[in-house]
């Protein structure tokens, strides 16, 4: 349907185009005042507003051509438990920031580094991007822990003002992976 949305697969997971039949399951995470506090997003309050963010972020991206966000679906349960990708790369782009947002009911599992290497992977090998960033937040070790697995170093750090915590200014690092640098 895309052709941009190579889907994927992972050991535990698919990564596929998200698609308004996930709904429910994105709005289990996004209606999560702990998922979206960094998101440029506000916690979603009912499943409209999880239907008009799916329509205007992800499919309004597929619709343009643009690399995006994938639905995580877990294998066992054929259940959306997330949704990580790109920040809305085209196809013809260089480089490009990662990113992943997973239902806290999966929070634990170590799928953040199985995730991340599909990104890497798909990023170098498919859309033969130079390098790829991400960039996490200084309370968030999880994130960092994926990362500094699959090589990222660490490049910088910056403050930046967050909405959704009455705009409190929170530290923020910045992570890049060179596609020479990327061994599997």
């Amino acid at each position: 349907m895309y052709p941009q949305m190579e889907i994927l697969e992972t050991i535990h997971c698919i990564l596929r185009p998200i698609t308004l039949d996930d709904t429910q399951d994105l709005f289990e995470y996004y209606s999560i005042p702990a998922v979206v506090k960094y998101l440029p997003i506000k916690v979603h309050k009912s499943i409209s507003d999880t239907r008009r963010f799916i329509k205007s972020y992800f499919i309004n991206n597929y619709q343009k051509g643009k690399v995006s966000h994938y639905a995580v679906a877990i294998k066992t349960q054929n259940k959306v438990i997330g949704n990580v990708g790109f920040n809305n790369i085209y196809p013809t782009d260089k480089n490009g920031e990662i990113g992943i947002c997973i239902n806290p009911d999966y929070w634990g599992h170590n799928l953040s580094f199985e995730l991340a290497q599909a990104l890497v992977d798909y990023a170098f090998k498919k859309l033969n991007l130079d390098y790829v960033y991400a960039i996490t937040y200084d309370d968030n070790i999880y994130s960092k822990s994926a990362l500094v697995q699959l090589r990222f170093i660490y490049e910088s750090n910056f403050k930046k003002r967050i909405k959704n915590l009455n705009n409190k200014i929170v530290k923020c690092n910045k992570f890049v992976l060179y596609k020479e640098n990327y061994t599997k």
